[in-house]
């Protein structure tokens, strides 16, 4: 058969590329084509630097706890192309899962590798904005583009804390002009606005290490900064989907430079002409770390599912942990959900494990499919 693996990363224990050699070591005998998957989060400048055969540019930025990092990001030369990912600069992956809190964390190190591909001559922007640690609005990003804030009594703002509340004005005079001029293109799979019960602060604040006691005063503290940018910009883009996405980076970006929201995955997937690769596979399979409800609103397995169905290629997903009560969904051209687990094991140690269990799981289930058509039990 010709297999098409398209599998998303497996959260902290595996990437999209090695989840996808594991499909094509559990299938010497098939032909297996490997995508590298990724909707913007962690994982996005590898993938497109893999499929765009771009390069890594490693230089020193702030990370999110404002200590100095060797931070990459993906260039595309021939295109004038940087891939940049905001869960580099302001990833959760770099913060201390200890001591998570939005106030001690700053989106600094985005805007300084912003000017890094400015640097290097770039055309046009994609930034990734999955995987952020951030609930600053993009305040530290605009920070490090030149753009400075200042309390009530005319005392610019440091970095860090991140003190959304002490806002009361700021000088954008100094932002660096070639962002105006760069194509910019947000990398997103989130719909969410910027402020309100289904905004940045509710919503992605409590898994960033917001209290729930203190969402709303929070909430009031980001209505107050993007009043503050309505008025430098005459432009009120609070309310716009996507908004909230790295914690309100995708408002900044849209309020002061005009940036576009692109679905991450289907990016991709037109950089990588996945749409051939997937006409002439006869069966592709994905998967991801957790499947669960808020897969169906249309994550990675999902989007190359749909793909998939226009082509009638029928799609089979593995996972780490399936928490829907089916086992396929047809409606969506998921032929079978598949968990990888094999035996009764702890979280952490089915992670450590993660990739033999993929490996075994591809090649159990390979197998049944091939004994069926043998047997003439099925046709796929």
């Amino acid at each position: 058969m010709k297999i098409l693996a398209a599998i998303d990363s497996f959260k902290g224990s595996m990437t999209s590329e090695q989840a996808n050699l594991c499909v094509k070591d559990a299938l010497p005998n098939h032909s297996v084509t490997c995508f590298p998957i990724a909707d913007g989060g962690e994982g996005t400048v590898d993938a497109f630097v893999s499929v765009l055969k771009g390069e890594y540019i490693t230089q020193t930025i702030k990370g999110v706890d404002g200590k100095a990092f060797n931070g990459k990001w993906g260039w595309i030369e021939q295109e004038k192309l940087a891939i940049i990912e905001v869960a580099q600069g302001a990833g959760i992956i770099h913060a201390d899962p200890k001591n998570l809190d939005p106030t001690r964390h700053t989106s600094y190190g985005v805007g300084q590798q912003l000017i890094q591909a400015l640097d290097f001559g770039a055309e046009r922007i994609i930034l990734g904005l999955g995987g952020s640690a951030t609930v600053d609005g993009g305040m530290g990003l605009l920070q490090a583009l030149g753009l400075k804030f200042f309390d009530s009594h005319q005392q610019e703002l440091p970095i860090l804390p991140v003190e959304l509340n002490r806002v009361a004005s700021m000088d954008p005079s100094g932002i660096d002009r070639r962002m105006k001029q760069v194509d910019l293109i947000l990398a997103s799979d989130v719909n969410n606005p910027l402020i309100g019960p289904k905004g940045a602060s509710y919503v992605f604040g409590p898994q960033k290490g917001l209290a729930t006691k203190d969402l709303p005063t929070y909430d009031a503290s980001m209505k107050n900064y993007a009043d503050l940018l309505l008025e430098a910009t005459k432009k009120d883009y609070r309310h716009l989907e996507g908004a909230g996405a790295a914690g309100g980076i995708g408002f900044a970006l849209s309020t002061f430079f005009g940036a576009k929201y692109r679905n991450g995955l289907f990016l991709l997937a037109e950089k990588g002409n996945l749409d051939a690769l997937i006409k002439e596979a006869d069966l592709i399979i994905t998967g991801e770390g957790r499947f669960d409800d808020q897969s169906l609103s249309g994550k990675v397995p999902i989007g190359i599912s749909r793909l998939a169905k226009k082509y009638q290629v029928p799609v089979l997903l593995f996972a780490g942990q399936i928490d829907s009560q089916q086992v396929a969904l047809p409606e969506e051209n998921l032929l079978a959900l598949i968990p990888i687990v094999d035996r009764p094991m702890e979280l952490e140690r089915a992670m450590e494990l993660s990739q033999q269990l993929l490996t075994k799981a591809v090649e159990r289930t390979i197998n049944l499919i091939e004994f069926a058509q043998k047997n003439k039990l099925v046709c796929l």
